[in-house]
């Protein structure tokens, strides 16, 4: 809340007065359609990380500005916030990111990006972004080296320190606890106030059903306090609590591909919209039911 009330004030005095009425007017209109608030948005398919084990796509697909319109044009009321993320990618890979971001600075009361900051270009700290994540996996070389096989930590803090020179965006660093960097809580608090950073976050890694380098079990800090994973008698990974509701009940996904989901963790075996018309976003109404209720596969896994 303390975050979001900060960025808000930022973005209150970029845009004026009137900036709240509006928020208040679309954060309305949502109720009235019994649509969530909130859109993510997956640029690309690309990934910037280059991680040992890791086989990013040959072809990565990106989310064309048109497609974007499309399915912007066809929702009965302007989504509140619009954050761009990736699922096994990085916003930072599309080629149409300056275009996406405009487009969706236009059509949202509040826009945001959760990044890895690598692939990051000189041009990227101008993009109207009010609120920058740059997500950690560690905060030493020795825990990055390990987990990822590279050390790029002085990358990433280089796209930091332009984002946060420029003084008009939020930065945020978030720390993302895995079993090589549980160790690294103190090293990212050193990290961050040396830099100036006063919002920062951990967070525990998600396992990965589908496989993918980071999130596999063997990467999970399953020991670490306050782990949300455990294995059962049987070797199943398991979560110690069922969280309360859906964290990301506000919000729905769309993918790179212009699909329309309930959010990023399910695949193709969820009710998904494929073309954008206004009886997708009145199907997607339901999901947040489900959400809610977690009743879909990846909800097993969501912390």
């Amino acid at each position: 809340m303390k975050r979001t009330i900060g960025t808000g004030l930022r973005i209150w005095s970029r845009k004026g007065a009137a900036w709240p009425v509006q928020l208040l007017i679309r954060a309305g209109m949502n109720v009235v359609f019994g649509l969530p608030r909130g859109l993510m948005v997956e640029p690309s398919q690309g990934c910037t990380g280059g991680c040992r084990g890791c086989k990013p796509a040959l072809n990565p697909g990106a989310l064309t500005p048109e497609l974007l319109v499309a399915w912007l044009e066809c929702r009965p009321a302007k989504p509140v916030t619009i954050h761009f993320s990736g699922k096994h990618s990085d916003p930072l890979a599309s080629p149409f990111l300056k275009d996406l971001a405009l487009i969706s600075r236009n059509c949202a009361s509040m826009i945001s990006l959760s990044t890895i900051g690598l692939g990051f270009r000189p041009t990227h700290e101008t993009l109207p972004f009010d609120r920058w994540l740059f997500s950690l996996p560690a905060a030493s070389r020795d825990s990055w080296m390990a987990l990822r096989g590279h050390d790029r930590l002085d990358e990433v803090l280089d796209a930091v320190r332009r984002v946060h020179r420029r003084g008009s965006s939020m930065v945020e660093l978030v720390l993302t606890i895995w079993k090589q960097s549980e160790g690294d809580l103190e090293a990212f608090n050193t990290l961050a106030a040396r830099e100036g950073i006063r919002c920062t976050k951990t967070v525990f890694g998600r396992y990965d059903p589908d496989g993918y380098h980071i999130g596999r079990v063997e990467n999970l800090a399953l020991t670490a306090p306050g782990s949300p994973y455990e294995l059962n008698g049987d070797g199943c990974l398991v979560l110690r609590r069922t969280p309360f509701g859906c964290p990301l009940a506000g919000s729905l996904f769309l993918s790179a591909e212009g699909v329309l989901r309930p959010c990023p963790f399910t695949g193709n075996e969820a009710p998904y919209e494929p073309n954008p018309t206004r009886d997708g976003w009145d199907t997607a109404k339901s999901w947040t039911v489900l959400k809610r209720q977690r009743r879909f596969q990846a909800c097993r896994f969501c912390i």
